[in-house]
């Protein structure tokens, strides 16, 4: 059968501006079906492309970088538009008729942990299950639930004497999100707040690669934590991979290599394309989350006032409550952007997670299922707002707040312009005696002097907002960003002095409301995948046009908090001194390290990932995203980007923080290009080279001398 051609067709990315495309016209889209497919695109003399041209692999398009753009051939292993068939199958020729024979006596004589009431611990076990690259996360996270009982399935060979792998199974970390295809998230160094795991690549134990030529390569580390022998059989795999359909026995090369597997872990797609990967899996976890917004006294917490606690991997950040001290495994903390208590303080939440057993809460009591299977895992997975139980009754899922009604219907300003209109109002129309809780935590010595002084421009203000409101209500905004950078426009736009003060007193008063919506004080239990993937797939507003960094520091370096202190600097400087305002958030998560040579978790014991995530239609969105960008490329300051979102690196970035310049012709980059020198003939076979990777110096560089 013929691979599905389509000439000329525009390739976009999930959060991009749907109406500028960032390729306006793609000279080929490719969306292969099987392995013999991408072998006869990627051959020497393909019909799919001439002679010299590009070609590269794209699955679900979340990446904001540039990483998955084709000089000219894109292959797509998922469409996301869901038209074309995608390679998302579960194999089973491999996993498990190739394993090695002692490898599956080692796995019959463990035991996965029960998936019920009686059993929190951390150490899951580990179950090999073998996956076309084109499945996205929560395809495969909601079939894992399902306990791998399909008849050819490794579980149902084990079951005659060990049936504990016939039950639901889990990733054992996750990113934030499970939209993206399962390799494209790995190999671009996607990761979770797990500071006890290393990232999401961290778990694959073989991969399966297509390079330029067509010439197709096992490859597996040599050996798999936790056991002593290796994971599948060579002349197996021979046997089933050297047939005529695939090009033959010279057509296919096994290695079990360290150095070649951790260089195609994260490799962004320069050595070709991932036909399929095995994945290690976990026995199904329930997570308590517990997400503090105030601190055990009332008082809010603040960025100021927790960040001496970061670079201490003992402090009280690490480490769950009392009663659970040792047990968090997991550390995000968001900042809000936006200043309060005139300028000198930025709230901050953060959230941690602990293993708790299939108990309490984390029980539907309605469906006697774990809390959030049925919200967010079969038919609902990729379908469905974040899991969030019922405060009032435990366990339920509670419908869905006002900011993911509005990302599905745009209307999300509606009920934070009512608050602070009130509060406006009532302190204009006392004169100034009606204090709000809002203005009381937006300024400090405003109360007794500055505020009463702007009585007048908080009128206009008052107006203002009154006006906005109704047009907004009447105008059917497509974009939350649109609608907020004209809010911005018509409060800080203003030459009287006391009136553009007045409006940017209002516009704290906003964030203020919408952060402390997002990030109340919550806890809650459900299942694993329910807690950490918490993508609202339902979004249709808040998340289009959006624009992202994340720089890898090392988490006990001081130089993280400089580069977070240097942001909100910048933030308060745009909206004093030009009207500017960043509408989006920060938010530090912490990682093991990786064994990627060239995945951003470079530091061990622990990384810290500082993403930093806007609307792009707001004007001072794409002011301090540059700034942090070039900070971040800083000599000084030596961050790490993540390759999937915007990452302007240039190679002597590239080289500098993962070695191998023409002064120091070491370190882990050296490696990795050798390793693509071995696959490319030297960099011969240069089809997948593209122009994201000759601008980071992911090629093969010969250093003269």
């Amino acid at each position: 059968m013929a691979v599905i051609e389509i000439d000329g067709q525009p390739w976009t990315r999930k959060h991009d501006d749907p109406s500028v495309p960032v390729v306006p016209s793609a000279p080929r889209t490719l969306y292969p079906q099987s392995l013999e497919d991408l072998i006869q695109i990627c051959a020497g003399r393909s019909k799919y492309r001439r002679p010299g041209e590009g070609i590269h692999a794209a699955g679900s398009h979340w990446a904001l970088s540039e990483a998955a753009i084709s000089d000219a051939v894109f292959v797509e292993t998922h469409d996301p538009e869901n038209i074309y068939p995608a390679m998302n199958r579960t194999l089973y020729d491999v996993v498990w008729r190739c394993l090695n024979p002692a490898f599956i006596d080692e796995l019959r004589g463990k035991t996965l942990p029960k998936f019920d009431a009686s059993n929190a611990t951390e150490d899951r076990g580990l179950y090999p299950v073998h996956i076309e690259s084109g499945k996205r996360i929560y395809e495969l996270y909601a079939q894992l639930d399902q306990g791998d009982n399909d008849p050819q399935s490794l579980a149902t060979h084990l079951s005659n004497s060990n049936k504990s792998y016939l039950g639901p199974l889990a990733f054992p970390t996750l990113g934030g999100a499970g939209g993206q295809t399962v390799f494209g998230a790995l190999t671009t160094g996607t990761h979770g707040g797990d500071f006890k795991i290393p990232p999401l690549a961290d778990a694959v134990l073989a991969l399966h690669l297509v390079a330029d030529g067509g010439k197709h390569y096992w490859i597996e580390p040599t050996t798999v934590p936790g056991f002593t022998n290796p994971l599948t059989d060579f002349n197996l795999l021979h046997k089933l991979y050297g047939q005529s359909q695939f090009g033959g026995q010279q057509n296919f090369e096994t290695h079990r290599d360290d150095q070649l597997f951790n260089s195609v872990l994260v490799s962004v797609g320069r050595f070709g394309i991932v036909y399929s990967i095995v994945i290690a899996t976990v026995s199904q976890y329930c997570l308590h989350q517990e997400r503090r917004l105030t601190n055990p006294d009332g008082s809010l917490m603040t960025w100021q006032a927790i960040k001496p606690q970061i670079n201490d991997l003992n402090s009280p950040l690490y480490t769950t409550p009392s009663e659970q001290a040792g047990k968090n495994r997991f550390l995000q903390i968001a900042v809000c952007v936006t200043p309060h208590l005139d300028f000198s303080s930025n709230l901050v939440a953060v959230t941690k997670h602990w293993n708790v057993p299939l108990a309490g809460n984390a029980i539907n009591p309605t469906t006697h299922s774990p809390a959030g299977r049925d919200e967010r895992g079969g038919q609902m997975a990729g379908n469905s707002h974040p899991y969030s139980p019922s405060e009032s009754k435990p366990g339920t899922p509670a419908t869905p707040d006002f900011k993911e009604r509005a990302c599905a219907n745009a209307n999300f300003l509606d009920g934070v312009l009512v608050d602070v209109i009130k509060e406006i109002g009532d302190f204009v129309h006392s004169n100034g005696t009606v204090i709000g809780a809002v203005i009381a935590v937006c300024v400090v010595t405003g109360l007794g002097f500055t505020l009463l002084l702007l009585l007048p421009a908080l009128a206009a203000i008052l107006a203002i907002l009154l006006a906005f409101l109704a047009r907004f209500r009447n105008s059917g905004q497509s974009r939350l960003g649109q609608a907020l950078n004209d809010l911005r426009r018509m409060l800080l736009d203003q030459k009287d002095p006391a009136v553009r003060l007045a409006g940017l007193f209002a516009w704290h008063m906003i964030a203020y409301l919408v952060f402390r919506s997002e990030q109340k004080d919550h806890d809650f239990e459900a299942i694993s995948y329910a807690v950490l993937d918490q993508h609202d797939y339902l979004d249709q507003s808040c998340a289009v046009n959006a624009d992202s960094i994340e720089v890898f520091f090392d988490a006990e370096d001081p130089i993280l908090l400089a580069y977070v202190d240097a942001l909100l600097a910048f933030e308060t400087y745009q909206e004093v001194n030009f009207g500017r305002a960043f509408v989006g958030y920060i938010s530090l998560r912490f990682t093991g390290q990786t064994r990627a040579l060239i995945g951003p978790q470079q530091f061990k014991p622990v990384s810290c990932a500082i993403e930093v995530s806007g609307l792009k239609d707001e004007s001072g969105v794409t002011e301090l995203l540059d700034f942090a960008t070039n900070f971040a490329l800083n000599t000084n300051m030596k961050g790490i980007l993540h390759w999937g979102q915007r990452n302007e690196s240039q190679r002597a970035d590239i080289e500098e923080r993962f070695g191998d310049s023409f002064a120091d012709q070491t370190g882990p980059l050296h490696t990795w290009r050798q390793a693509l020198s071995d696959i490319t003939q030297g960099g011969k076979l240069n089809g997948f080279s593209s122009a994201f990777t000759r601008q980071t110096g992911l090629e093969v560089v010969k250093h003269l001398d």
